[in-house]
């Protein structure tokens, strides 16, 4: 079990001990996030469109979208290279092609904003890209392993979660070799039986300096602090996390089981916004989950804010798709079933569910 002395132990040194509701603990001492039923994210009806059609870009598979000040860099993952948009998604640049030279890519996964640059997640090549903010191709790092995100730390540096250390969650990569970091706490290790598995843990790092990361296996955050310091671990909303935990094993059943599935991941974005809160993205595995998009973490409360979309759009935006938040008052969404982008403006709402 992960004790509750553990994941509020440190609560000083990431803001946990904030003056909201009491934290919502188990008899075995874990601690969960507790599902907002006063407030949520509604999201609006769309302002800006790209069709997945349109002839200025067409995207062959949507693998991450990225806000900035000025536009918003996307992934494709299956037309290798980086398209960046305005903010009303008129195409601006297309960053790269498939290769595996300067600039090209194989499979650009993932895309990390660190003060003036843009990191690249590019598996296919084995190495992050990092770019200027106008999209200008930099330099590139080989990352060891199979990974699942990147995020960049102020004095540690690249950060990178994968399997290239078991026993950790991340690899620290520098000019001077690969360094595990971040070492899973050992209840929530994964006895996978001698079978292959690929970890698709999430990273990210707040304007604190600490570094937190999404256990995909067993939808909880783990944050520790610079120097590697286990910090807290605070599991996902109850009811929640057994239910998207209840469809990541159907979908391994469905697909062949444990032998033929390497990993199943139902949140699919962890970034901070700007008040030092976190957004996860979750992707319902099922398509008839009538499940929240997204939640918004705070972890001063300890509550998850659902972000959800008005009743009537339910069947547009129920997807395999997503919400990518673009700070708290804007959000990009990728409907279900197409290669395509929306935003549209999300409100705070107040009040029972």
């Amino acid at each position: 079990m992960v004790s509750r002395a553990v994941a509020l132990g440190l609560a000083g040194a990431i803001g946990l001990a904030g003056c909201g509701s009491a934290p919502d603990a188990d008899d075995d001492g874990r601690v969960y996030f507790s599902e907002s039923n006063s407030q949520a994210y509604e999201i609006g009806s769309s302002d800006a469109h790209l069709d997945q059609l349109d002839a200025r870009v067409s995207f062959g598979s949507i693998m991450d979208v990225l806000a900035t000040p000025t536009g918003y860099f996307v992934a494709d993952g299956l037309d290798p290279r980086i398209v960046l948009l305005d903010r009303n998604l008129d195409p601006v640049r297309i960053i790269g092609r498939e290769g595996e030279g300067p600039g090209e890519y194989r499979f650009p996964s993932r895309i990390e904003r660190a003060e003036d640059r843009i990191l690249v997640l590019d598996g296919g090549n084995e190495r992050v890209a990092y770019l200027t903010q106008e999209g200008d191709f930099l330099d590139s790092r080989r990352i060891p392993g199979l990974a699942s995100d990147i995020a960049q730390h102020p004095e540690l540096g690249l950060l990178v979660a994968g399997n290239a250390f078991p026993d950790h969650y991340l690899a620290q990569v520098t000019a001077e070799g690969d360094t595990a970091f971040g070492r899973i706490p050992e209840e929530l290790r994964v006895d996978a039986g001698g079978l292959f598995r690929w970890p698709l843990d999430l990273v990210t790092v707040t304007a604190n300096g600490v570094i937190h990361v999404l256990d995909a296996d067993q939808l909880a955050l783990v944050s520790f602090l610079p120097g590697g310091e286990l910090a807290s671990v605070i599991f996902l909303p109850r009811e929640m996390r057994a239910r998207e935990l209840r469809e990541q094993q159907e979908t391994i059943e469905t697909f062949g089981g444990p032998t033929r599935v390497l990993g199943s991941q139902s949140v699919t974005t962890l970034r901070p916004l700007q008040d030092s809160r976190l957004f996860a993205r979750i992707t319902s595995v099922r398509p008839d989950s009538a499940i929240t998009n997204g939640l918004v973490l705070d972890l001063e409360r300890l509550e998850a804010i659902p972000v959800v979309v008005p009743a009537g759009h339910e069947e547009r935006l129920r997807l395999r798709g997503g919400v990518y938040l673009d700070g708290l008052d804007r959000a990009v969404l990728k409907p279900r079933g197409t290669a395509g982008l929306e935003t549209a403006r999300i409100e705070l709402l107040a009040g029972d569910r």
